[in-house]
């Protein structure tokens, strides 16, 4: 990816679209610092949306063992009242 000073880029901007639109990326910098990219529409909307929640992560990984049901645990096969842990 060539990257343009922001004068040059003014100057250039049609050529710069015309190597976005063949597939090459263009730089644009400002006082020397990195602030812009030209991409395509189509590389733009080809980008991933975001990456998954940790909500998601977390049911992909319950539904990942044998039974992918929290039911068949065998913490659930227990019927014990509510607090027969504790002595009195």
């Amino acid at each position: 990816m060539r990257s343009y000073p922001i004068h040059e880029a003014r100057a250039a901007f049609s050529k710069l679209i015309d190597l976005a639109l063949a597939g090459e990326p263009q730089r644009v910098t400002r006082h020397g610092k990195e602030a812009v990219v030209i991409v395509s529409e189509a590389e733009w909307n080809a980008r991933p949306k975001a990456a998954p929640t940790l909500a998601d992560l977390m049911l992909l990984t319950v539904g990942a063992g044998e039974g992918g049901d929290l039911g068949d645990r065998p913490w659930n096969e227990r019927h014990r009242p509510l607090g027969s842990d504790f002595a009195d």
